[in-house]
């Protein structure tokens, strides 16, 4: 059924729990507010679906009579008041009241004993009104970090029934149509009646299946593989329920545990927003971790990357052999390529309202000669510390380069005596023309968020917190 499935995801998506081992990467909070919100997306996508489907038909046998009733369609289905609400450290409790439901078919029977037959058809009309529901759910994991979802109790009621029958013996049928409405509404209500039953095979099996199958990793950048799987059931509050995922960036080809520690993420008591996320500096770094251990973080910056005369050995005016003599003297005629590669995994920091990157690397140059060969005559040794800008666009994290300042030493020369600052000068205009505007690009590609495709972020606020971005948001499904 459509409206579950839209409940059960929209609600899922966002949910764990606080005794944990591991402290978490990404944790999330959805709160009275949100849940509610879920509840009745789910109830208006069941008034549309209801009112337009068909009902399968119904055939059996019952001593002497066989029957068929057939072409039942619902004809009219009252939406219902509905509030869903916690219950501290059990689970979920979804309350409806007001349920109203019409019903239409066509019906056909045969009676046969011996030489006695009787037959006859028409149709009916069943009316429901003031139908109460109420469920408990609990949320799991699974021992591969999935979320599960089962019942745990069920109640209905129902204020009233009617039915009418039509065509052939119509009229002695309906002498006895308050007897047949009595029956029907004993079948209906009740723990173990037919709504209580159909909507917890909805719950323990076919949302149960659903989740089962629900993914908890996502591919990043066709190398890695961003695992949000929870750590351990969820957790509920008065009014909201908090979740902790892993949270973890690894390779694609080789899942691998990192050898960082998640850092504590903040806590808080906001609920006047219908989500919460928090997105710890760990992911981030463990990503870092995976592309360094990889050799990933690395670059050879040519002419081709760098407009004009820069990396000429020979000019008229601006160019690397004019900046430094030796470089000119030595290799006429030349091109420069610069081998950047980092030393140590990139890390990554939030605090003070400040996200800052930090990397050290060698940066070798080598001179391309003109008879093709690739002369090595030097290294620096740099430090890069990036202040970033974040924003939250299209349920995805984005982010720019605000600041890129790099120093740079001397760490090998085979050309003499450098300056430098003249290095520094040289460097920092490459780095502006060219490794600024790549990591920007990556960074416009934005990092997805795990939620579902038909669920949008409404009325946004990104925080900075110690260790940890916030994203603060109401949520807004378009299915």
């Amino acid at each position: 059924m459509a409206s579950l499935e839209i409940f059960i995801l929209v609600m899922v998506m966002f949910m764990t729990n606080g005794t944990y081992g591991k402290s978490p990467g990404l944790k999330s909070r959805i709160t009275s507010k949100g849940l509610n919100y879920a509840v009745n997306v789910a109830l208006d996508a069941l008034s549309k679906d209801l009112t337009r489907k068909q009902i399968p038909d119904q055939h059996g046998k019952s001593g002497h009579v066989s029957y068929d009733v057939t072409k039942m369609r619902i004809t009219k289905f009252t939406k219902p008041t509905s509030v869903i609400s916690m219950i501290p450290n059990s689970g979920i409790s979804w309350k409806t009241s007001g349920i109203g439901i019409g019903l239409h078919g066509d019906f056909h029977y045969k009676y046969k004993q011996g030489i006695i037959k009787i037959s006859d058809h028409g149709s009916f009309d069943l009316n429901a009104g003031g139908i109460s529901l109420q469920i408990r759910l609990i949320i799991g994991m699974d021992s591969s970090g999935r979320p599960t979802i089962s019942s745990s109790s069920c109640s209905c009621s129902v204020q009233s029934t009617s039915v009418k029958f039509h065509g052939g013996r119509a009229w002695i049928y309906n002498l006895f149509r308050g007897k047949v409405a009595k029956t029907l509404k004993n079948s209906i209500e009740g723990g173990n009646g037919l709504l209580c039953k159909q909507l917890t095979k909805l719950v323990n099996v076919d949302g149960a299946n659903k989740l089962a199958k629900l993914p908890v990793e996502v591919k990043l950048a066709k190398k890695f593989l961003l695992d949000y799987s929870f750590l351990s059931k969820p957790s509920f509050q008065t009014n909201f329920m908090e979740t902790f995922h892993k949270g973890e960036v690894d390779w694609l080809q080789g899942p691998k545990n990192t050898p960082i520690i998640a850092p504590q993420l903040p806590t808080g008591t906001d609920t006047s927003r219908m989500l919460y996320i928090w997105l710890s500096d760990y992911l981030f770094n463990t990503m870092s971790y995976s592309a360094f251990s990889h050799d990933m973080l690395k670059y050879n910056v040519t002419d081709k990357n760098i407009p004009g005369d820069v990396l000429n050995t020979t000019c008229k005016l601006t160019c690397i052999g004019n900046l430094i003599p030796q470089i000119g003297k030595m290799f006429p005629n030349s091109k420069v390529m610069l081998n950047l590669r980092s030393t140590a995994m990139p890390n990554m920091t939030v605090s003070n309202g400040t996200t800052k990157v930090e990397a050290v690397g060698d940066i070798k140059l080598y001179a391309m000669t003109p008879n093709n060969k690739d002369v090595y005559f030097l290294t620096l040794s740099a430090n890069m510390s990036t202040t970033i800008s974040i924003a939250v666009k299209n349920e995805k994290v984005y982010a720019k380069v605000l600041k890129l300042p790099i120093k740079i030493k001397v760490k090998e020369s085979k050309i003499g005596t450098l300056s430098d600052a003249m290095l520094n000068f040289i460097v920092q205009k490459i780095v502006t023309v060219f490794v600024e505007p790549k990591l920007n690009e990556l960074g416009k590609n934005g990092f997805p968020l795990p939620i579902i495709a038909s669920v949008q972020f409404v009325n946004t606020q990104l925080k900075l917190q110690k260790d940890s971005l916030l994203i603060a948001t109401d949520l807004k499904y378009s299915g």
